[in-house]
């Protein structure tokens, strides 16, 4: 089987020169046939000159260069096309150019689907025995494990623990070549939460393989500033296009939020209780003007209508409801003892836990409280 690694560059000059060698060395001892597609985005420092000398001297070479710098997703996209029409690979494969995703591991992702069946292998950080470095600082540990979190959450996928990595093997005959890839949501990081998405729909096996994330070695990260929201933007909008309950559900959402924020703040200006106790009253009165508004609008078609099933669902909704309310009382309060009570701590915490409470609410609406008949 024909592999290619896809790999986006962007001013590396210095990361490719020493990682074609270290992929040379991986490829001359293993039985797979490998070779290697770098896409780069007119990187100005070098990067296509270097890689076309290594070319010469490493025939599993070939590069590519955007018209302009797009975005990874985009980079990605025109790899896949190129891949597939010009080099007729048979797996495609996503890595890094920095040395934060190890050579080494390339034939563990390839060997599951070649000898396992599998369709779509994921190098991951967060299953048993993958890693995150030591080095990083704790906000981006906390928003790498929480936005997975909410990742599975939000898309339903429960057997995934890392939707963010940037390292792994993809089956094409089935399954890359059935992707829309002009309909992509994102040109950016999150385009990786589409593909597995859409992946996931078109019913690919999928295997987690440990993998141990390392520092990055040279050259600027290719993360884009709005990566976090574009990520919440792609997943919210995937969920919207599968289920127009998700929609009148998170117009509900907004109702509700506009109640709860406007009411959080009204107390924090006033001082007349402390920021956690606030944040949980105002979302115990939120839900009550939600409640009403889901039954008879965003799950309008399974309403609770006998009084028997009403008084359940009231006190079911009540009860899960709180989950995420008490979470965010905690984290708001957490936040002030850590970071002080400003403007910006004590919203950036509210905000978080919104987020967890538009997951974990919907989840529970939708597949317990208003659940479709069978």
């Amino acid at each position: 089987m024909k592999i290619v690694v896809i790999i986006p560059t962007y001013n590396e000059k210095e990361n490719v020169s020493k990682l074609v060698p270290a992929l040379d060395e991986v490829f001359k001892n293993t039985p797979y046939e490998f070779s290697t597609l770098f896409v780069d985005g007119n990187s100005p420092d070098g990067t296509v000159e270097e890689l076309e000398l290594l070319s010469k001297k490493y025939k599993f070479v070939n590069v590519i260069v955007e018209k302009s710098k797009a975005g990874l997703g985009s980079a990605y996209t025109y790899a896949f096309r190129h891949a597939m029409e010009k080099m007729n690979a048979d797996i495609v494969i996503e890595m890094d150019a920095d040395f934060q995703h190890d050579p080494k591991d390339l034939p563990r992702l390839v060997k599951p689907i070649i000898e396992d069946g599998y369709d779509y292998v994921i190098g991951s950080r967060f299953t048993k025995g993958g890693s995150i470095p030591k080095e990083w600082q704790f906000y981006r540990k906390f928003l790498s494990v929480v936005g997975n979190i909410v990742s599975k959450f939000v898309l339903g996928i429960f057997t995934v623990n890392d939707f963010t990595t940037g390292f792994k093997a993809s089956r094409v005959k089935g399954f890359v070549d059935k992707l829309p890839l002009d309909t992509i949501l994102s040109a950016g990081f999150a385009y990786k939460i589409d593909l597995l998405f859409k992946m996931h729909k078109l019913n690919a096996k999928i295997l987690e393989v440990p993998i141990a994330f390392g520092l990055r070695d040279k050259g600027a990260s290719k993360m884009e500033n709005n990566n976090m929201m574009d990520t919440l933007k792609v997943e919210i909008l995937l969920r919207v296009y599968e289920h127009k309950s998700f929609v009148k559900f998170v117009i509900v959402g907004f109702a509700g939020l506009f109640v709860d924020a406007g009411l959080f703040n009204l107390f924090r200006i006033i001082h007349i209780i402390g920021p956690s106790t606030g944040a949980f009253i105002s979302g115990t009165l939120a839900m009550l003007t939600t409640f009403t508004l889901n039954n008879y609008w965003s799950f309008g078609d399974r309403k609770l209508e006998e009084s028997k099933d009403k008084f359940k669902g009231v006190v079911l909704y009540f009860a899960s409801s709180y989950v995420p309310i008490i979470l965010r009382a905690k984290i708001v309060h957490s936040f002030v003892l850590w970071f002080g009570n400003t403007f910006l701590v004590t919203n950036g915490a509210f905000l978080i836990g919104i987020v967890f409470g538009l997951v974990w609410n919907f989840t529970v609406y939708s597949k317990i409280i208003w659940k479709k008949a069978k």
